[in-house]
């Protein structure tokens, strides 16, 4: 179960990375003549947040 443990921690690290890096969004609003306004929501943030915070326990935990 460790091994299984600590692959779903590090595909939590890289996915939060990516979301980081890369300025993903979850909504989208077509303003017209091609623009789109993207922006995240509280409700994603949150999540983002929490996943952020049990990475983080999980390797304080480790330690």
């Amino acid at each position: 179960m460790e091994g299984k443990y600590l692959r779903l921690l590090e595909a939590i690290k890289a996915l939060i990375n990516h979301i980081d890096r890369e300025q993903v969004f979850d909504k989208a609003v077509e303003m017209g003549r091609g623009s789109l306004d993207t922006s995240r929501s509280e409700e994603f943030d949150t999540l983002v947040e929490k996943a952020r915070e049990a990475v983080k326990n999980a390797e304080d935990g480790q330690k």
